[in-house]
């Protein structure tokens, strides 16, 4: 297994700028967006800055309600501009073909947010088809899938037209969640089958497309951000942010003591209060970056079919495994055992 602190989620300061221009254009303050995390707009100056990933999907579905927009994820995704990736959209565009800008992106999308993992898988062959290569996606928390989901596939396929100059629809998408009442959108934008219901999130197309040459390829831009961008990625890492070594500090804790927030800030060599003033500067509390941290771990054991309900239990600091079915029925609505028989098959 992977180790699951790895995977602790935090979003790029660029890439909420996405969120808050999308709701500016509709009138809403990028102000009354933020107070919802907690946050206020001089976050917004600090581009190299990240804030917690509860906090990006707090404000993603406060959006959905200002918005009145039911699709809002696919049209974030459809508007999405270059700096809103930061440098890796820049990196992207100075790529020579597809394959190298997929093979960047998947390096280095946690500079972006670590929202999900992605993926570049063969297909399996179909009769009569040429190959096909499948770019995944899978969130790795239950907030927010829908949305979260549509836009990182919408983003992929708008951005990926543009860097092309090929305005070729995907041969098929796929999605985990269920499909809405209205899929026009959908059509719309992906010009392609889009299935609901699937095991992975997905943009399906040929293979031969990753040949495609990048019209702003530029090999010496290239080589400057790929420096650049490994610099940041080893920083990111080592979890630099009290945010990320908070998060790295209470995974290792939950199972011998629960989560305490002086033995953390001790750990950190931080006064209890200077750790809840930096977490609030990320947009969440004490208590939330527990309950977002069980949530990132358990999600992942459930992925080990040999871990036990009771053993992931401990693993995450609950004392008997009712505590942990009350708590993931309210990050997803379901209960563990059906979640790990999804995700399984």
């Amino acid at each position: 297994m992977e180790n699951p602190t790895t995977l602790a989620g935090s979003v790029s300061v660029a890439y909420l700028q996405g969120l808050v221009d999308h709701l500016q254009r509709q009138g809403v303050a990028p102000a009354a967006l933020l107070a919802h995390a907690q946050l206020t707009p001089d976050v917004l100056t600090q581009r190299d800055q990240r804030i917690a990933a509860s906090a990006y999907l707090t404000l993603l579905g406060e959006a959905v309600r200002y918005s009145a927009d039911d699709c809002l994820g696919l049209h974030l995704g459809e508007s999405v501009r270059p700096g809103y990736y930061g440098v890796l959209g820049y990196l992207i565009m100075s790529c020579a073909t597809l394959a190298d800008a997929l093979h960047r992106q998947a390096r280095y999308a946690s500079l972006v947010g670590n929202l999900g993992l992605v993926g570049l898988d063969d297909e399996p062959p179909r009769p009569g088809c040429e190959a096909q290569v499948a770019h995944t996606w899978q969130p790795l928390l239950a907030q927010q899938q829908r949305q979260l989901s549509e836009e990182t596939l919408a983003g992929w396929v708008s951005f990926g037209r543009w860097i092309s100059g090929l305005d070729i629809a995907p041969t098929e998408v796929r999605f985990q969640h269920s499909a809405p009442a209205d899929t026009s959108e959908h059509a719309r934008i992906f010009r392609c089958p889009v299935l609901f219901d699937q095991a992975d999130n997905a943009l399906v197309f040929p293979k031969r497309l990753l040949a495609a040459p990048l019209g702003q390829a530029d090999a010496q831009v290239r080589r400057m951000l790929d420096a650049y961008a490994e610099r940041l990625l080893a920083e990111l890492n080592q979890g630099h942010s009290v945010l990320d070594r908070a998060r790295l500090e209470l995974a290792r804790q939950l199972p011998e003591r629960g989560p305490d927030l002086e033995t953390i800030a001790s750990a950190l060599a931080l006064s209890p209060r200077t750790l809840q003033r930096r977490l609030r500067e990320a947009g969440l509390s004490f208590s939330q970056l527990v309950d977002e941290t069980r949530q990132q771990l358990v999600l992942h054991y459930l992925r080990d079919p040999a871990l036990e309900l009771a053993e992931i239990a401990f693993l995450v600091g609950f004392s008997e495994p009712g505590s942990l079915a009350r708590a993931f029925r309210r990050w997803t609505g379901g209960s563990p055992g059906e979640y790990r028989r999804h995700l399984l098959g």
